[in-house]
């Protein structure tokens, strides 16, 4: 058995507005993450997934002008 990237609902955000894999349950998200990222990231991805949702990607107000990634989001809807 392959490793798996657990999706929780900061991961399923994130993933979506990002466009970095896109879905519509955590299920499809779970597996274009798995496509996408390169197996030496696959161990930490989901930490660094959650964190970004936490401190930087917040769901009700985006903090996208600080955002390390803001070049290459896909969020229409940037806030800052």
């Amino acid at each position: 058995m392959g490793p798996t990237i657990t999706v929780d609902t900061q991961i399923f955000s994130v993933s979506n507005r990002t466009k970095l894999a896109p879905g519509k349950n955590v299920d499809e998200v779970e597996q274009k993450l798995l496509k996408v990222v390169p197996s030496e990231f696959k161990l930490d991805v989901h930490h660094w997934l959650i964190l970004h949702g936490r401190y930087t990607c917040v769901a009700r107000k985006p903090k996208c002008g600080s955002c390390i990634i803001e070049d290459l989001c896909e969020f229409k809807d940037k806030t800052e």
